[in-house]
């Protein structure tokens, strides 16, 4: 029974891992989407996509456009706290835009690639970030190590604990 208890703690404990998007806010003003596509394909976010002829490029609207662009650009900072507000344009979601066509694939989690500086390509930083107010500091990966980590170490001493090895303490 303890064993048992330890594994479905342990379960518990893990992260699970449902799909997470970014998407543009709906009622937010087209000069607003506009920054932050701006931003986002001048920095991390991947928007070849949405060029002519792109697998995204449709429905060929600012709102579509921009939900591409914050959700790449997400995914490439490693769906990093703050990396999805863009001056409050933006929020996540569990679900894709629901007028995706045939063919346009959303990335839903975090990028293998680490996140770039912010210098757009015209070799200027841009003064609008992430949040609006400077950007996140780092790229938050030691804080998820560490955390992961912990609930590792909980996870197997409880696990120990309740399987009867003994760590050189007794419990009732």
């Amino acid at each position: 029974m303890r064993v048992f208890l330890g594994l479905l703690l342990l379960l518990a404990l893990t992260k699970s891992s449902s799909a997470i998007y970014c998407l543009c806010k709906d009622g937010v003003g087209e000069k607003e989407l506009q920054t932050a596509i701006d931003y986002a394909c001048g920095s991390l976010a991947d928007c070849n996509p949405i060029h002519d002829n792109g697998p995204c490029y449709q429905p060929n609207n600012i709102k579509s456009h921009c939900d591409w662009a914050v959700n790449s650009y997400f995914q490439k900072a490693s769906q990093v706290s703050g990396s999805c507000n863009f001056s409050g344009t933006a929020t996540t979601n569990q679900n894709p835009p629901s007028n995706l066509v045939t063919g346009c694939i959303y990335p839903s989690s975090a990028s293998t690639t680490s996140p770039t500086g912010t210098t757009l390509t015209n070799g200027t930083t841009p003064a609008f970030g992430p949040t609006g107010t400077g950007g996140f500091q780092g790229n938050g990966a030691s804080s998820l190590v560490i955390s992961h980590v912990l609930t590792h170490c909980f996870s197997s001493l409880v696990f120990l604990w309740g399987s009867d090895v003994r760590l050189g303490f007794s419990h009732a």
